[in-house]
C-alpha cells in the first residue's frame, strides 16, 4: 500500500531538504509522485499527486494522470477513471490520459480515447488496440498526418480493398498520389491494410489542402499553413473584379456553416429580421454564408433555398476548410465595405450591424467592435467569463433594446474581440489581412487578428449597447479545450504578454459598470427570494454551505455581500442581479438600496454577518419581512439590536445551540441542523497513523497554533506526522517543518478521499475560534476516528467515546500538550 507519511518523507525533511517549498514546489510534487509510482508506493504517490492538484499553478492534464495511476494502484477504480476524465477535460488530446482510458474503461469512454489516440499515438501496439476499438464501433479507415514546411507525412490504415488516394491542393493545382498497402507495416494484419506516406510540399504563400480518401470516403481533410511568408495584404490579394452584389459598400455579415441545422436556421432567421431596420425599405447589410462541406442534408437544402430567394449569397466548399479557411475564402470574395464575423449558433437583434458600426466610427482609430452576449467570455452578461443560459429570441431582442438605451454611446477598450460576433472596419481589415492559417479549427484566430490590429494602431472595443445570443461550442464541444490549448501556445509565441493582460483585465473588470447599468435597467425575476447577508470577512465556506442548503429546498437566494459601505448583490441561480452594487454611505443611498432590495421580492432575510452596522440593520428592518439571525461565530455584537421577543437566534448545530444557551440564556434559540457530508474513511491501520488537523479558516492564529503543536509533538513523538487537511495562510512555512504535510484547499465531500493515503488515526478540528456550520468542521466531527475539538458548550455536550473535548479557555501550549497526551495514550 506504499510507505507511510512518517517514514522516508520525514527523513528527508529532517535533513533540512526544501524540496516541497518555494516557487518550484509543484514540480517537486510531480517528481515525487512519479518516483513513488515507480516504486509502486501508491499511497505516497497519491498524497503528492493530490497536493499538486490543489496548489498553484493550475494542474495540467498529466497531474490528474499521476493521481489516477496512484488511485488505480490502490484499487480505487472509479476515482482513477474520474481523474482520467478530468485530465481529458483539461486536455482532450493528452496521450497519457487517453492511453489509460483505453486500457481501464469499460464503456463509451474507451471509444473517445481511441479516437484521440489515432492522430497522436506513436506506439504500434496501442494504435492497434485503438483501431480494434474503433472497428467495433463500425470504423473502416484511420489516419494520422503531420505537416512540416517541406513535406506532409503520416500513415493510413483501412479494412476494405478500395484504393487510397492522397491529394495536395496548391495554388498551382493538385498533386495526387495513389497509396499502395504495405503488408509489412506495423498496423497491417490479416484484415487491416496499412501504409505510410510522404508528400513533398511546393513553396507557397497561400494555404494548402491535404485530403486523404479511401474509395469514396473522405478520411481526413487538413488545411495547412503557407510555408512562405506573404507580403501581400488582403486588399492587394483580392481580385478587384469580384463583387458580391450592387451594394458593395454595405457591411457584409460572414457566417461559416457546418453543422447543427436547427441553431443555424434560427441564426439566419434572426439575420433576415435584422436586415431591414423598422421604417426603412433598404437593406442595412448583406449576408455571405459559406457552406463548409456540411454533412447535414437539411442544412445544405436550407442554405440553397436562402440563396435562391436572394436573401444570402452562398459559397460552397467542396471539402471542409475549417473556420479559418472558410472565413478567408469569404474575405477574398468581398471587394469593399466593413465585415461582421458571425458564428452560425448566434441569434442577432434588429439593427445590430448599424449600432456596431456607429460605435466603430465613434473614433477614428477603432478597428473592431464586439457586443455583449450570454456566452462571450469577458463579454458575457450577466456573469462574465461564464456560460450564462441562452435566452429565447424575444428575450434577446428585449435585452438588446434595454442595452441600447442603458449603454448608449459607450465604447470600452478591451485587449481583443471574440469572433462569435465581431465588427471589423475596412481600414482595419486591409491593415491586418486574413485570419492566420497557423491556428487549428476555430479558436483564438479571432484574438490573433485583433491583437495584430492593435499592433497596427487600431483599438478593440466592446459595444455594451448591443446584445447577441450565443449557444457556444456547438461545433467542437469536447475538442474545445484541446484546441484552445494548442492555439494558445501559438498565441503565446506571438503575443507573450496577452495572458497576463487578460488576468489584469479580469481583476479590473472595466465592463462591470456597463453590465451593472444594463442589469439595473432590466426587469428582475418576480420569483420570491431569500436575502442572505454576509460580509467579506464572513467565512465564505459557511455562507456557501447555507446557500446550497436553501437551493436544496428550492428557495431562490440572493447573496448580499457587504464590503464596508457597499453591498454586492449576486443571485445564486446565475440570474439577475449579479453585478449591482449598493452604497450605504448616505440617507439617499440607503433609501435607494431599500427600493432595489424590494425589487427582489424578499420573503425573509437571513443574517450571517456577525456585526452588520446599525444603519444596515435599519435598512433590513425597513423591508418589513421576517429576519432569521444565524449564529455562525462567537462575534454577534449587535445581538440586542434586533427585538429579542420577535427575532429568535437560529443555530446550525448542537454545539452552536449549547454555545448560544450559555452566552444568552434569555434569548430564544431555534436549532435547524444543516446537512453534513458523509465522511467515509478506510479501515485504520494499527501502525503508521497520522494526526490530521482540519482547520476552519486559513488564519495566522490557526497557523501559529499548528506550529506550537508541531514543535511539541516533534519533541515527544517525531515519527508521528501531522497532516493539515485544508487551506492555510502559509503552506511553505508549514511544509518546511519535518513533521507537517499540507494537502491544500479541499471541499467537505473530498475529505475522505484526501485523507485516504494518510491513514488518519486522530482528527483535530474546531480549535481556533467558534465557527458554526462550517462544512469541513462539521464533516470532520462525525468521522469514524477519535476527534479532538474545543468544547464551546462549556461541558453541556458529552463527547463521544475516545473523543477529546478541550476547554475553550486553554492556551495554545496547553492545547498542544493535551492533544499530544491524547494521541500517545497506550
Amino acid at each position: 500500500m506504499g510507505e507511510r507519511p512518517g517514514g522516508r518523507d520525514l527523513k528527508r525533511k529532517s535533513l533540512g531538504a526544501s524540496f516541497l517549498i518555494g516557487p518550484h514546489a509543484h514540480i517537486a510534487l510531480e517528481r515525487l509522485a512519479a518516483e513513488a509510482l515507480t516504486r509502486r508506493e501508491f499511497a505516497t504517490a497519491l498524497k503528492y499527486a493530490d497536493r499538486r492538484i490543489r496548489v498553484s499553478p493550475p494542474p495540467a492534464a498529466h497531474c490528474f494522470v499521476l493521481r489516477a495511476e496512484a488511485a488505480w494502484g490502490l484499487g480505487l477504480t472509479e476515482a482513477a477513471l474520474s481523474d482520467l476524465a478530468r485530465a481529458r477535460r483539461v486536455d482532450p488530446f493528452d496521450v497519457g490520459a487517453n492511453r489509460r482510458m483505453l486500457a481501464w474503461a469499460a464503456d463509451e469512454r474507451r471509444l473517445a480515447a481511441a479516437a484521440q489516440l489515432i492522430c497522436r499515438e506513436g506506439s504500434p501496439a496501442i494504435l492497434r488496440a485503438a483501431i480494434a476499438e474503433l472497428r467495433r464501433a463500425g470504423g473502416r479507415h484511420w489516419a494520422a498526418c503531420s505537416v512540416f514546411d517541406n513535406h506532409v507525412t503520416g500513415w493510413i490504415a483501412w479494412t476494405n480493398a478500395l484504393f487510397v488516394e492522397l491529394s495536395l491542393a496548391t495554388e498551382d493545382g493538385t498533386l495526387t498520389s495513389i497509396l499502395e498497402p504495405n503488408p509489412f507495416h506495423a498496423l497491417a494484419s490479416a484484415d487491416v491494410q496499412a501504409t505510410t506516406f510522404l508528400v513533398r510540399r511546393p513553396a507557397s504563400t497561400t494555404a494548402q489542402i491535404v485530403t486523404l480518401r479511401c474509395g469514396e470516403d473522405v478520411v481526413q481533410v487538413r488545411r495547412v499553413a503557407p510555408n512562405l511568408t506573404s507580403t501581400m495584404n488582403l486588399r492587394a490579394a483580392r481580385d478587384p473584379s469580384i463583387g458580391i452584389g450592387p451594394n458593395v459598400d454595405l457591411p457584409t455579415v460572414i457566417v461559416p456553416v457546418y453543422a447543427d441545422a436547427q441553431a443555424t436556421i434560427e441564426c439566419f432567421e434572426s439575420l433576415d429580421k435584422a436586415r431591414r431596420p423598422q421604417g426603412t425599405g433598404k437593406d442595412a447589410f448583406q449576408v455571405l454564408a459559406i457552406d463548409d462541406a456540411s454533412p447535414e442534408v437539411e442544412l445544405q437544402r436550407h442554405m440553397s433555398e436562402l440563396a435562391t430567394a436572394g436573401k444570402i449569397r452562398l459559397l460552397v466548399n467542396p471539402v471542409n476548410l475549417g473556420f479559418v479557411g472558410a472565413i478567408n475564402r469569404a474575405l477574398n470574395e468581398i471587394q469593399r465595405g466593413d465585415v461582421v464575423l458571425l458564428n452560425s449558433d448566434t441569434l442577432v437583434p434588429p439593427g445590430f450591424v448599424g449600432r456596431l458600426a456607429n460605435v466603430a466610427y465613434s473614433a477614428p482609430n477603432i478597428g473592431t467592435v464586439t457586443p455583449l452576449s450570454n456566452n462571450g467570455d469577458i463579454f458575457s452578461f450577466p456573469t462574465p467569463n461564464d456560460v450564462n443560459p441562452m435566452p429565447r429570441y424575444d428575450e434577446i431582442v428585449a435585452i438588446d433594446r434595454v442595452a441600447s438605451a442603458a449603454n448608449a454611446g459607450k465604447a470600452i477598450d478591451v485587449a481583443s474581440g471574440i469572433g462569435f460576433c465581431v465588427f471589423i472596419t475596412r481600414a482595419c481589415l486591409d491593415s491586418v489581412g486574413e485570419l492566420s492559417d497557423n491556428f487549428d479549427r476555430g479558436y483564438l484566430e479571432d484574438v490573433d487578428l485583433c491583437l495584430r490590429a492593435r499592433t497596427n494602431g487600431f483599438r478593440n472595443v466592446c459595444a455594451p449597447s448591443v446584445y447577441v445570443g450565443h449557444h457556444g461550442s456547438k461545433s467542437f464541444q469536447e475538442e474545445k479545450r484541446g484546441l484552445v490549448l494548442r492555439n494558445l501556445g501559438i498565441l503565446d509565441q506571438r503575443f507573450p504578454n496577452y495572458r497576463e493582460e487578460c488576468r489584469a483585465f479580469e481583476m479590473a473588470d472595466p465592463l462591470r459598470p456597463a453590465r451593472a447599468a444594463l442589469e439595473r435597467a432590466l426587469p428582475w425575476p418576480a420569483e420570491p427570494s431569500v436575502l442572505v447577508l454576509a460580509s467579506e470577512r464572513t467565512c465564505s465556506a459557511v455562507t456557501d454551505a447555507r446557500i446550497r442548503h436553501l437551493h436544496l429546498h428550492s428557495e431562490r437566494t440572493v447573496l448580499l455581500s457587504r464590503d464596508h459601505n457597499l453591498l454586492h448583490l449576486r443571485a445564486a441561480d446565475g440570474g439577475l442581479p449579479q453585478t449591482t452594487r449598493l452604497r450605504l454611505d448616505t440617507e439617499a443611498n440607503l433609501a435607494n438600496a431599500g427600493d432595489i432590495l424590494r425589487r427582489l421580492s424578499p420573503t425573509r432575510v437571513e443574517i450571517l454577518e456577525p456585526n452588520p452596522p446599525p444603519r444596515l440593520i435599519e435598512l433590513i428592518l425597513s423591508l418589513d419581512v421576517p429576519i432569521d439571525r444565524w449564529l455562525i461565530s462567537e462575534s454577534i455584537g449587535e445581538i440586542g439590536s434586533l427585538p429579542s421577543g420577535t427575532t429568535p437566534l437560529f443555530v446550525p448545530s448542537k454545539m452552536a445551540e449549547a454555545y448560544a444557551q450559555s452566552r444568552w440564556p434569555d434569548r430564544k434559540i431555534v436549532r435547524h441542523d444543516w446537512p453534513t457530508c458523509l465522511l467515509t474513511l478506510p479501515p485504520i491501520s494499527a501502525n503508521d497513523k497520522s494526526l490530521v488537523i482540519v482547520p476552519s479558516t486559513p488564519t495566522l492564529a490557526s497557523m501559529r497554533m499548528t506550529e506550537t503543536l508541531a514543535d511539541r509533538l516533534w519533541g515527544r513523538e517525531p515519527s508521528l506526522p501531522i497532516v493539515i487537511a485544508g487551506a492555510t495562510c502559509g503552506d511553505d512555512r508549514l511544509m518546511s517543518r519535518p513533521n507537517i504535510f499540507v494537502t491544500g484547499a479541499i471541499a467537505a465531500d473530498d475529505l475522505g478521499d484526501v485523507l485516504r493515503p494518510h491513514n488518519p488515526g486522530w482528527i483535530l478540528t474546531d480549535f481556533e475560534q467558534p465557527v458554526f456550520g462550517h462544512p469541513l468542521v462539521e464533516t470532520a466531527r462525525q468521522a469514524t476516528r477519535p476527534v479532538a475539538y474545543r468544547d464551546w458548550s462549556g461541558g453541556r455536550l458529552k463527547p463521544r467515546k475516545g473523543d477529546l473535548a478541550i476547554s475553550a479557555i486553554v492556551n495554545a501550549a496547553a492545547l498542544a500538550d493535551l492533544v499530544i497526551d491524547w494521541t500517545t495514550r497506550p
